[in-house]
């Protein structure tokens, strides 16, 4: 359990790295543009990674749809932060995308028959009331706040389908067929803008982009064969307190007040909802699950 813990700590403590050269890059390239660079980038290492340890990558034979599917979700979550990180500091965009686990938890609810308790549903008003906080700190910083915001939202339902989804192969298999798959599904509104301009920057810029990427996923996979969900959920928020230091470090960005208090509000709502436990408790609502 405490390797798990430890191994979910160094991932949300790179996590914030791979923002942060996305936000580099975009202040070059388009949005669209370095989402494409951070899929075919992290697909690439992937795929070398697994090649070099002996690992087939494979598209599989049988769930190709939902394949596709959560490649979509997760293709529209990462260009939704990718946008929120050109208009808003990094914790901002870091804190909407915090929603995430929020969502899941209310759509395994729903779908996957979990339980429904008080204090799940105090963590999900906690962390509506930190979005609501966080989507109007200032006018010129809505908009960008939002884009996090929705794009938590995907990359929540991109959980849950993961969740249902069977087989889903080695880690680094699977990273490598899904991020060149979004690649492709991005490229089209990359080019739109234009081909990504190759400097010796950029170049150096999408391979750190892609190797950190590719590492914190590996990562958060092994924490999570190594601890249960419900340990691990309220370490994924010290992603935040990194974030909130590398922006001030890198970027000169420190949020206002305003803007701490609903970042806390997400990261607390959180953690309330995560750390449920039945014991003692009455569920609200449960039903059987109709999908496992």
């Amino acid at each position: 359990m405490k390797q798990g813990i430890f191994l979910l700590l160094i991932a949300m403590t790179l996590t914030p790295g791979v923002d942060a050269l996305a936000k580099i890059m975009g202040q070059s390239h388009a949005p669209f543009q370095v989402a494409f660079l951070r899929f075919l980038a992290a697909g690439t290492v992937a795929l070398v990674a697994a090649r070099l340890a002996g690992i087939s990558v494979r598209v599989p034979r049988s769930g190709w749809f939902g394949q596709v599917i959560r490649t979509a979700l997760l293709a529209a979550a990462t260009t939704c932060l990718v946008f929120a990180l050109t208009l808003v500091p990094l914790a901002y965009a870091a804190g909407g995308f915090l929603i995430a686990p929020i969502v899941s938890t209310l759509l395994g609810v729903i779908f996957l028959g979990e339980m429904l308790t008080l204090q799940r549903v105090m963590g999900a008003g906690l962390a509506f009331a930190g979005a609501v906080i966080i989507t109007d700190p200032a006018v010129s910083l809505q908009i960008g706040s939002i884009f996090a915001l929705v794009g938590g939202t995907f990359l929540g339902i991109y959980l849950v389908a993961t969740r249902c989804a069977r087989n889903p192969g080695h880690p680094l298999a699977t990273l490598a067929v899904q991020c060149l798959l979004g690649a492709a599904m991005i490229a089209p509104f990359a080019l739109i803008d234009g081909l990504p301009v190759v400097t010796t920057e950029t170049g150096f810029l999408t391979l750190g982009l892609g190797i950190l990427a590719a590492t914190t996923h590996v990562l958060t996979v092994a924490a999570y064969e190594r601890a249960d969900t419900t340990v691990l959920a309220p370490f994924l928020y010290f992603n935040l307190l990194v974030a909130v230091i590398l922006g001030l470090v890198v970027f000169g960005e420190m949020p206002s007040g305003v803007a701490m208090i609903g970042l806390a509000a997400i990261a607390g709502g959180g953690i309330l909802s995560a750390t449920t436990t039945l014991n003692g408790q009455r569920p609200i609502w449960a039903r059987t699950a109709a999908v496992r």
